[in-house]
């Protein structure tokens, strides 16, 4: 026998599926995250919860957003749900990248915004990528070179430079995060976008750009004249 309040969240869980399949934009946000959570949490009354995190997070799209570790602190949740959300950011990122296994050619800051944004703009604390091309600016990888602290990383142009030569790289763009929501670049972020522009150009190599990214916008070198 399934007990009497098993019984009242399976049968309106299976009413939102249906309603799902019948018309996914009638449902509210609360309802897409609660059905979201179920495959997370299937012996578990996932409304309470759903609405709880558009609360704290303000809305769906936050939800979706938000950093594994927060998830976990969530009443009713845990190691498991934070799990999950770590599976859905690395789905999102992975389906941003595709630009690399196209090896599509790079010519604005636009056209990497969605892929370094997925990747780098939900985490709490500062990472460091390195996206490297070749001479016709196509996509050779997009790697993590250092990761750093809630407001600082410190990233070595050596071993950024030794990166690119080990890739045979033409040229490269820095990414980096601000985890506070600020793209605008800091005068550290300058100085060491001066160095790696003077010790690229000894080494034959192109500085593309520095894009600064947060969870929601991003601020490009090249856009802002300061490459």
């Amino acid at each position: 026998m399934v007990k009497e309040d098993a019984a009242h969240y399976l049968g309106h869980r299976l009413r939102l599926r249906q309603r799902l399949d019948n018309d996914p934009r009638a449902l509210s946000d609360y309802e897409v995250l609660e059905l979201l959570l179920t495959y997370a949490l299937p012996r578990k009354d996932t409304k309470p919860i759903a609405k709880e995190m558009i609360s704290r997070f303000g809305s769906l799209g936050d939800a979706l957003l938000a950093d594994p570790g927060r998830i976990a602190e969530i009443p009713g949740l845990g190691e498991g749900a934070a799990r999950f959300w770590r599976t859905l950011h690395e789905c999102r990122a992975r389906q941003a990248c595709g630009a690399i296994a196209r090896r599509e050619k790079f010519s604005s800051p636009e056209q990497v915004r969605d892929m370094v944004c997925a990747r780098l703009g939900h985490l709490t604390k500062e990472e460091f990528w390195v996206i490297l091309v070749d001479n016709q600016n196509r996509l050779i990888s997009f790697e993590r070179v250092f990761r750093g602290t809630v407001d600082q990383t410190a990233a070595y142009p050596r071993e950024i430079l030794e990166l690119a030569l080990r890739h045979h790289a033409g040229g490269l763009i820095l990414v980096h995060n601000h985890p506070g929501g600020n793209p605008v670049p800091s005068s550290q972020d300058k100085a060491l976008t001066e160095t790696i522009a003077r010790l690229a150009d000894d080494l034959g190599l192109r500085l593309l750009d520095h894009i600064v990214v947060t969870s929601e916008t991003f601020s490009s070198f090249r856009a802002q004249g300061l490459l």
